[in-house]
């Protein structure tokens, strides 16, 4: 799979949160399917994140490289997939590190 095709799609066709915070806040509710973690992301939010039990992506980058790939002009260190849209995103649940 093309991870940067596939995170371009998911953003474009799909439901994401971008962000720490706002990842956390779907996540108490029970609406996020997959989380993405930039590999420098902060070991505290890691640990929050995993109390969740929801499958977590190590992306093999940055959160600055993280951010270029998403398509977006700012760093990003945590996305949550909501709705998977017209892409198989989902399909790296079973890559999860």
């Amino acid at each position: 799979m093309d991870i940067k095709r596939a995170l371009r799609n998911v953003r474009d066709t799909g439901k994401v949160t971008i962000g720490f915070n706002m990842t956390l806040k779907k996540l108490k509710k029970k609406e996020v399917k997959l989380v993405i973690v930039s590999n420098n992301c902060p070991k505290e939010d890691l640990d929050q994140i995993k109390t969740f039990k929801v499958p977590i992506y190590t992306f093999n980058g940055t959160n600055v490289e993280f951010g270029s790939s998403s398509g977006k002009p700012f760093s990003i260190s945590t996305m949550g997939i909501v709705d998977a849209g017209k892409s198989d995103i989902l399909a790296l649940k079973g890559e999860v590190k």
